[in-house]
């Protein structure tokens, strides 16, 4: 019997770098919202490790890229849910404005990212902002400005760009807006041969990278808790963040990454001992950490359950 599924592997996503992870789960909610009787389903194989997705049906390539499109395309009017440029709220104001939004399931999910208003900030009556926020105003860099932006790019745009981020070596050309979530962007002074700032120094994005990553921080529900705000694949006390994610070697959905970033086990010493019995092939931890007034992304470290 003639296999009537299609696989592509992703050779753009590392499995170290946050940017590319978030690409993956926006890839997965693109799909999930475009084409659900595709049953899309991810795993990490091989040495070094890479993404393949699978989807049931005879898909060619570009009726691929053409639904992930779609699906980041069906997203674009719930991420204009607010004017705001910052994640800068008061707790009423937030919940004022989830109030106003509670009818719309996308809008209020993109929310529920965002923070929460049961937990404020030390010494502050405004809320706490999701810890996969890096940018806060600072070099006229705004977090939700961009949200908004990087989900708008017309149709054949975002086709080709889509295709250079999931097929190839990501090549930095772009010039659209980011959002400090990959490791590349943590260029220090004294690391540089030159002012950082300056245009001349200054490196490019991967537009369809950061339109993917957009999409799939959706998926990043925060809750209010004791010791401040948590949110999924997030451990640590304010200041000390660390971000975790799973690197399942079985087909994996959407639900079920959404599952695997909820285990408890996630951040514990023996979460990939335990995980393994899950078809975790390996776990990714990331470090946020500020250099001066900005915020950055470490390089995942990977952790293997073994060598395959």
């Amino acid at each position: 019997m003639a296999d009537t599924n299609s696989t592509y592997d992703l050779q753009g996503l590392e499995a170290d770098n946050l940017l590319a992870f978030l690409s993956l789960l926006g890839l997965l909610r693109a799909l999930e919202a475009s084409r659900p009787e595709w049953k899309a389903r991810v795993r990490w194989k091989g040495m070094p490790l890479v993404v393949s997705v699978s989807l049931e049906g005879q898909i060619d390539r570009p009726g691929f890229i053409r639904a992930v499109a779609e699906g980041v395309a069906n997203f674009a009017a719930s991420y204009a849910f607010d004017a705001s440029k910052d994640i800068v709220y008061s707790q009423e104001e937030f919940r004022a404005l989830c109030a106003r939004h509670a009818t719309d399931k996308e809008e209020l999910q993109i929310l529920t990212t965002l923070g929460s208003d049961g937990c404020p900030k030390r010494d502050s009556d405004n809320i706490e902002p999701t810890p996969y926020c890096a940018i806060f105003g600072q070099g006229h860099q705004h977090f939700l400005t961009r949200l908004r932006e990087v989900v708008t790019l017309d149709g054949a745009t975002l086709q080709t760009t889509l295709e250079k981020t999931l097929f190839a070596p990501w090549e930095y050309t772009d010039k659209t807006p980011s959002f400090r979530w990959d490791p590349k962007e943590d260029r220090r002074y004294a690391l540089q041969s030159g002012n950082p700032s300056d245009e001349r120094n200054k490196t490019g994005t991967v537009a369809g990278a950061n339109t993917l990553a957009s999409i799939g921080f959706g998926v990043l529900a925060t809750v209010p808790t004791a010791h401040g705000l948590e949110a999924l694949g997030v451990t640590g006390r304010r200041g000390a963040k660390i971000l975790c994610w799973p690197l399942p070697e079985r087909p994996t959905s959407l639900t079920g990454y959404r599952a695997l970033l909820q285990h408890p086990a996630l951040h514990s010493d023996i979460g990939l001992e335990i995980l393994c019995t899950y078809g975790v092939l390996g776990l990714a931890k990331a470090k946020r950490i500020q250099v001066g007034k900005f915020f950055n992304f470490e390089r995942a470290v990977v952790q293997l359950a073994m060598i395959r």
